[in-house]
């Protein structure tokens, strides 16, 4: 509970950037550089860094050799936020109640509805 309470508390101070950054370092395969950050975002340095030590010290990134990378932690979070994300982009009648699904009805065929 504590884990899943952690996520929660996280999602509610990141802004749209932050999620943007931990979306892509997600689906990185071995992190990616700081300086990517300054050249995709835009984000001065000095903000980069603040996000770099504030989550370095939540344990959910890890910061070598001008590499940033995301912890079992980290990626257990991202996970969570990204498919929340790919969820919402989906097509809006992806879920409808089984209790609306009805046959297909050929067309031009007679159909009178339940009222």
């Amino acid at each position: 509970m504590k884990g899943i309470q952690y996520s929660l508390d996280m999602k509610k101070d990141l802004n749209n950037c932050h999620k943007q950054i931990f979306k892509d370092l997600y689906e990185s395969v071995n992190g990616l550089y700081a300086f990517t950050f300054y050249s995709r975002y835009k984000m001065p340095p000095s903000l980069i860094f603040k996000f770099i030590e504030k989550y370095k010290q939540k344990d959910v990134l890890i910061f070598e050799n001008g590499r940033i990378s995301l912890t079992a932690k980290g990626k257990e979070m991202a996970s969570r936020f990204v498919n929340n994300t790919k969820n919402t982009l989906k097509n809006k009648y992806d879920n409808i109640p089984a209790e609306f699904i009805d046959i297909k009805l050929k067309i031009n065929s007679l159909y009178l509805p339940d009222i």
